[in-house]
């Protein structure tokens, strides 16, 4: 199932499937429901196979994405009955053997209700890839796997929580737990969550906590588990298929993936640009050279803006829409009719130390060494002079709470884990959330052993791509001396690569200035060409009525002034006219 939506209380039939068709592009999606003394539930389709619902006279068994099952001598589902994967966590679950930290691996939800007690318990993965709502009101306890969904079918949709617009517009996330609605949180990740037959309550207990302990002795041992674990995770499933579909880029990440995928299937190789540019030919060398077709496809120069109110509806109000790179693709290049599409989502972030705060200068100059920063402290006074202070004092104390609550388990690296713990505070993890809802997605580097290791070693292996370097290096071979679209060399160490870097620096600085390097030559779109658009101007004015919604907290009163002036960066700027066009749609 790509989402659910459970309600202790009985709900009328029909009323939750519609708000889950809401989120969706395709309104024919199919749901399915279910109703009892026990409450309401609403589902719908799993585009993974093997995990659509499973039913018996005493329970029903939800799972959510297309986790692998470690328990099983064969982990992967590509046939067999449409719920045979859930029917086999349902049984694993009964007989009081699953290791929920070990015998299921990649993002999952898994709800489980006892129509003969009302019991009800919800399982987060590790770190809440895929993240679970829930509401109590006087008289009843909801979950969901999506909060705008919750939030409409509670009731809550205007109970709008001031601060953590704030919090969504200056950081592009909002501080767990809370959410975008007051009387809404997320629940813990990696964690089982049980609610009792006869109350309201959320019962939690942890199964598994990212506790700062190295369990190796060297940086060599871990690059040898992480490569293993790597590989285990892609052949699994890659070796029952016979043609798959993969992301390449100008990148190290997916090479690294190019080199893991079994050379018996066919595979295609994707890759979204503004136009073929550098980006682009490095990742069509390095699709020949690991046997892959080059795929490319186009978007026009206003589609992160187009695509605003179907992808802000997709991923949520207080998650970023602008991660939604594949929406629209996965249509035109048929990425829903691949039995797997794998990607290369969180390798930065949990490997190469992308959350460590590093001294200044290392991302102007891409050259340089990273060395941590020692004074940086994510729970500082929040300042922006856009905002009211006594709102930006509760946001200070939201994130010193959540920062006080990681340092807790991870006292050397909080910093790092304050935007990884749950994975909801990480600003780019809305890509997953939509991918998973719009085909069959993998992602190795959120698999079980590349997190537990991650969360096991120390930071300084993580810096300078050193840990990472280690265990991809035998699967970069192929493109040895290609360059990186950032001008170094994958293969090599860091060391190495800092004269490298700065040659090719150097002479793409020169190349600017004269004249002979144009045009937008990374991955991403053009943000200064749709803020210079029309279109830009006229989303602005066409959101500005729900701009009182945020006045009581915004000192500028004058909407276009804000977005002209300087006081909110680039990002904010899109941040806000998201959170705009979500109040102007009563999300």
């Amino acid at each position: 199932m790509s989402d659910f939506i459970y309600s202790k209380r009985k709900i009328e039939k029909e009323i939750l499937s519609k708000e889950i068709i809401k989120i969706y592009p395709d309104t024919r999606l199919e749901t399915i429901e279910f109703h009892g003394e026990w409450g309401s539930l609403a589902v719908s389709h799993n585009l993974y196979h093997g995990f659509q619902p499973y039913e018996t006279e005493e329970h029903i068994c939800v799972v959510l994405g297309g986790p692998l099952l470690c328990f099983k001598d064969k982990p992967f589902i590509n046939s067999g009955s449409k719920n045979m994967g859930t029917k086999a966590i349902y049984q694993y679950m009964l007989e009081g053997k699953m290791k929920w930290g070990e015998d299921l691996s990649g993002p999952f939800a898994v709800l489980l209700i006892n129509k003969t007690t009302s019991v009800v318990e919800c399982v987060t993965d590790l770190m809440s890839f895929i993240p679970i709502y829930t509401y109590k009101g006087t008289d009843n306890i909801m979950l969901s796997s999506h909060v705008d969904v919750l939030a409409k079918a509670s009731s809550q949709e205007r109970n709008i929580d001031a601060v953590s617009e704030v919090d969504f517009i200056l950081h592009g996330i909002v501080t767990y737990p809370y959410t975008s609605y007051k009387s809404l949180r997320q629940v813990a990740p990696a964690s089982r969550h049980t609610v009792s037959g006869n109350d309201f309550e959320l019962m939690t207990n942890s199964y598994w906590l990212p506790e700062e302990k190295s369990t190796y002795d060297s940086i060599n041992q871990a690059a040898t588990d992480l490569r293993n674990g790597l590989q285990t995770y892609v052949h699994s499933i890659a070796d029952e298929l016979d043609h798959v579909a993969h992301f390449i880029s100008g990148g190290e990440d997916s090479r690294t993936l190019s080199g893991l995928l079994p050379k018996k299937a066919t595979r295609d190789a994707f890759i979204f640009l503004d136009h073929m540019n550098r980006e682009g030919r490095v990742a069509k060398k390095a699709a020949k050279a690991y046997g892959s077709s080059f795929n490319l496809s186009t978007r026009s120069k206003l589609h992160y803006l187009e695509i605003l109110p179907t992808c802000t509806g997709l991923v949520g109000k207080g998650s970023q829409y602008t991660h939604a790179h594949t929406f629209g693709f996965h249509k035109s290049c048929k990425l829903d009719e691949y039995p797997a599409v794998f990607g290369g989502l969180f390798s930065d972030a949990l490997l190469k130390g992308a959350r460590i705060k590093k001294l200044r200068g290392s991302g102007r100059f891409p050259f340089m060494p990273q060395i941590k920063r020692s004074n940086y402290s994510a729970a500082s006074q929040v300042e922006n002079p856009v905002f009211q202070s006594e709102v930006l004092e509760e946001l200070t104390k939201r994130r010193q709470a959540h920062l006080g609550y990681v340092k807790s388990f991870r006292m050397e690296s909080a910093e790092e884990w304050f935007e990884l713990w749950p994975s909801s505070m990480n600003v780019n993890i809305p890509n997953i959330h939509v991918n998973r809802r719009l085909f069959r997605s993998y992602e190795p580097f959120m698999s079980k052993d590349v997190v537990k290791i991650s969360a096991s070693v120390p930071q300084s292996w993580k810096l300078n791509r050193r840990l990472f370097h280690k265990a991809a290096k035998p699967l970069l071979k192929p493109t040895k001396w290609l360059l990186h679209g950032e001008g170094r060399l994958p293969y090599l160490p860091w060391t190495t690569n800092m004269v490298i870097q700065f040659v090719v620096w150097f002479y793409r600085q020169v190349g600017k200035r004269v004249g002979f390097i144009k045009g937008n030559q990374g991955p991403w779109g053009e943000w200064d060409a749709v803020r210079s658009s029309r279109e830009w101007n006229k989303a602005i004015e066409d959101y500005a009525d729900r701009f009182k919604i945020l006045s009581g907290v915004i000192k500028e009163k004058d909407l276009k002034r804000l977005f002209e002036g300087e006081y909110l960066s680039n990002n904010q700027k899109v941040n806000l006219l998201q959170s705009l066009y979500m109040n102007n749609n009563g999300a």
